[in-house]
């Protein structure tokens, strides 16, 4: 799928390519098509739990926490993270990450991020968001 950003055409592949190459996560579901929107792009992505243990173990005892701790933990690393890949979206473009859920199947963080177009009102990210994660679950 395709999306203007800033007068130039960006394919969501392209996007997915980099992110899947250039990050720690892995893009698991293209949901750009999926958002019935033009204007943005959207992924579902996951991060190995091993891969924020590796980052979680200079700032506290995860051995220490409770699963609950842990998990809310994970979820907020996993979106800080995120944000690196603000780096490698379209000039013109604006972001919104949620992680969603622990996969303890695959033992890894899913999330959600939306790209778009930087006219795109945080209303309006909110209630993709939503959406997009009512899609997944």
């Amino acid at each position: 799928m395709n999306v203007e950003f800033n007068s130039e055409m960006v394919d969501s592949k392209d996007i997915k390519d980099i992110i899947d190459k250039n990050t720690e996560f892995k893009v698991v579901k293209d949901m750009s098509k999926g958002s019935k929107r033009e204007d943005i792009l959207a992924f579902n992505l996951s991060v190995e739990i091993n891969t924020l243990n590796d980052l979680m173990e200079d700032d506290c005892g995860i051995s220490e926490l409770t699963e609950d701790e842990l998990f809310d933990e994970y979820l907020s690393l996993a979106e800080e993270i995120a944000m690196d890949i603000e780096q490698y979206v379209p000039d013109g473009a604006i972001m919104d990450i949620k992680a969603y859920k622990w996969d303890k199947s695959d033992n890894a963080i899913k999330l959600i991020i939306i790209i778009a177009t930087e006219d795109t009102t945080d209303l309006k990210l909110r209630d993709i968001m939503r959406k997009l994660i009512t899609q997944v679950e």
